[in-house]
Formats: structure tokens, C-alpha cells, sequence
């Protein structure tokens, strides 16, 4: 299907000593580029993150794998980076790989 466009929204918010990172729609091989960007760029200027996945309607394994990758990039280098606990479809994703608790959880999240 040429001229599909992502379903993905990315936008970054000032959210009190940290950028929250906010994704919205779909999060898939498409939106990988922009997110994967928008990370190194953040992680590079040292600021701390927090991936907000609450807005998700939708992750497929690519997009986990972006931010588990964020995740471990985060131990390795002490960069801040912590996540949402995310909507119903990332929980469900994280709990059928059998990846609960290896995300750090923002607890002031939803």
C-alpha cells in the first residue's frame, strides 16, 4: 500500500524535571524510525524520559522491542528512562512475552 501513513503520534511534554514522550495510536514497524530517533536524540542530550504508553491502541513486537531497547540502553549508560504502565494492549503484549517487571514504571503514571 504505498502513501500509508503511520498511525503513530509522537510528541514530547516538559512533565516536571524530565521530557515525557508521549505515544498515541498505533505503534508498529512503521513508527519504529521516528521513535527510535526521538530517543537516541534524548538520550544523547542526557534528558531524562518517560515513555508515555498509556494512548496506545496498539504495539506489535517491534515497537516493544524499541523500548525495551530504550530500557537497556538506560541500565547500561545510568541515562533516566522510565515508562507508563501502558494501556490495556502494551500490558497485554508485555504479559504474553512474558516481560513483566523488566520495565522501569514511572509510579506517578496512570
Amino acid at each position: 500500500m504505498s502513501g500509508e501513513q503511520s498511525l503513530l503520534e509522537v510528541t514530547e511534554v516538559p512533565d516536571t524535571g524530565k521530557v515525557r514522550v508521549r505515544l498515541r495510536g498505533e505503534f508498529d514497524l512503521a513508527g519504529v524510525p521516528s521513535v527510535t530517533e526521538r530517543l537516541r536524540s534524548l538520550r544523547e542530550r542526557r534528558e531524562p524520559v518517560l515513555l508515555d504508553l498509556d494512548e496506545l491502541a496498539f504495539i506489535d513486537m517491534s515497537g516493544l522491542r524499541v523500548v525495551l531497547t530504550a530500557a537497556e540502553d538506560a541500565a547500561r549508560d545510568g541515562w533516566t528512562f522510565t515508562t507508563t504502565r501502558g494501556s490495556p494492549a502494551v500490558r497485554r503484549l508485555i504479559e504474553l512475552v512474558q516481560l513483566d517487571g523488566q520495565l522501569s514504571v514511572d509510579g506517578s503514571s496512570t
